[in-house]
């Protein structure tokens, strides 16, 4: 006769297999669409594969059906090769783009759903652990996961019509360079941290000649053509200084209006323009720049330029630039007195395009590869600046990262219109005009007329 343990051992047996579990197949359709390929074409303008090679890895891991195609290109091909790919039908799956740039590609871009379903590899069974196929529906990034998550600046630039458009893995932020060497020359122990004391450290840098020729330039500041990121330095004087760059609706530039408080009327826009172009102003006391002059890079890596503006991401080329010189990094000048920082920021957003016949499948994938492990993983490799707030404080006390890290969390941008480029445009035309004799206030009004045409065109 059998003991009573052994029958119910058996029936254990029973029930368990009859409610699925220890299954060698799991569920059909989950084992279906775990065999179906899904070959997901990722092009990114920054980065090499091998940035992400870990967390391609990690992915596949969970979905080994899901192949990864990288494909990096040059920033300045970036938008050319998507439209005409768009246009023939080859477009990618995912793609990263400029974080101002959501709104122009919006209709081409297709939305994180609410929800997504797709096949996961998961160990199961009570008494032998095998892994199989589970069909799961989950519940994708909210919008108050998404603040909580990243910085704020990702939630101005990522949400269009209370929908995420694209998630980013890293931020950058303009960052002030330095010649080492310059600034102990003129005994300045210090770079500077506010802008009044950046122009007293350019006027004691710069060197001019009886005939007003500069010989040594205090700063690469002032122009269009010849100053890296212009558009963007202009905008970061604006926003320090509180210029309201669009209306509420985001239809309308006013960055050339004027503005009262405290009984008195004055144009923050005006002042920052004024502010800058003084620079290239040879009746200005802060002259130090010129449009006869190199680029300010060039200049710089010939040892003639004190102070110069870049990105985190610009280190490593201006560093190539300039080998002999004793470069250093410090934080954005900020206006004194202010009563919170402003840094400009400029960053990548991973988007799925509406084109994809994988959507989910891509959405799935930025989510896993932004997430907070995974993000720790990327920063270690390619060693940028965190856009998540779980690993700030990691990098303000890194060596290397420690001055970018400090300007993340005060980062800032702005909505220029379905047509960044042409807004870009407008700021450069803009500062020639002035720098050409042209009043101040016509030149912000006709750079606002002029981004006003985008606003309501496509491209």
């Amino acid at each position: 006769m059998r003991s009573p343990r052994l029958i119910v051992f058996f029936l254990l047996l029973i029930s368990l297999s009859l409610l699925g579990f220890g299954c060698k197949g799991g569920d059909s359709g989950a084992q279906q669409a775990a065999a179906k390929p899904i070959k997901l074409n990722w092009w990114r303008a920054e980065g090499s594969r091998n940035d992400f090679a870990q967390l391609i890895a990690d992915y596949q891991t969970i979905h080994p059906n899901v192949s990864i195609n990288y494909r990096a290109l040059r920033p300045a091909e970036l938008e050319q090769s998507l439209l005409e790919a768009l246009a023939s039908g080859t477009g990618p799956d995912i793609v990263s783009l400029p974080n101002t740039y959501l709104r122009a590609w919006q209709e081409r871009l297709a939305p994180l759903p609410p929800t997504i379903t797709l096949p996961i590899m998961e160990k199961s069974g009570l008494i032998k652990k095998e892994t199989k196929a589970v069909l799961k529906t989950i519940p994708t990034l909210n919008l108050r996961a998404l603040r909580d998550t990243f910085i704020d600046v990702v939630s101005e630039d990522a949400v269009i019509g209370g929908k995420i458009y694209g998630l980013p893995l890293a931020v950058d932020t303009l960052l002030l360079f330095y010649n080492r060497d310059l600034l102990n020359a003129a005994d300045l122990p210090m770079p500077p941290a506010t802008w009044t004391d950046f122009k007293e450290a350019a006027q004691k840098i710069t060197r001019v000649d009886k005939q007003g020729k500069l010989l040594q330039n205090g700063a690469a500041l002032g122009e269009a053509d010849n100053v890296p990121y212009a558009f963007d330095l202009v905008s970061s004087l604006m926003l320090q200084n509180g210029t309201q760059m669009m209306n509420a609706t985001g239809d309308a530039a006013t960055f050339q209006q004027e503005v009262s408080s405290q009984g008195e009327t004055f144009t923050p826009g005006a002042d920052a323009l004024r502010f800058y172009t003084d620079f290239a102003n040879p009746s200005k006391e802060t002259y130090a720049w010129s449009r006869e002059e190199p680029s300010g890079w060039q200049a710089f890596a010939t040892g003639k330029v004190g102070f110069t503006f870049g990105y985190w991401r610009d280190l490593a080329t201006l560093r190539r630039m300039s080998p002999q010189i004793k470069l250093g990094i410090a934080n954005f000048p900020q206006i004194d007195n202010a009563s919170r920082p402003t840094y400009y920021a400029s960053y990548y957003l991973e988007t799925v395009t509406k084109q994809s016949q994988n959507q989910e499948a891509a959405w799935d994938f930025i989510q896993f590869i932004t997430k907070p492990e995974q993000i720790g993983k990327y920063l270690v490799v390619a060693k940028k600046p965190t856009v998540h707030r779980k690993w700030v404080q990691t990098q303000l006390d890194d060596l290397d990262l420690g001055v970018p890290a400090k300007q993340i969390l005060s980062a800032r941008s702005w909505y220029r219109g379905l047509k960044p480029k042409a807004a870009e445009n407008a700021f450069l035309n803009m500062i020639r005009q002035v720098n050409n004799g042209g009043e101040i206030k016509e030149a912000l009004t006709f750079a606002a007329g002029q981004i006003n045409q985008t606003l309501n065109s496509k491209q």
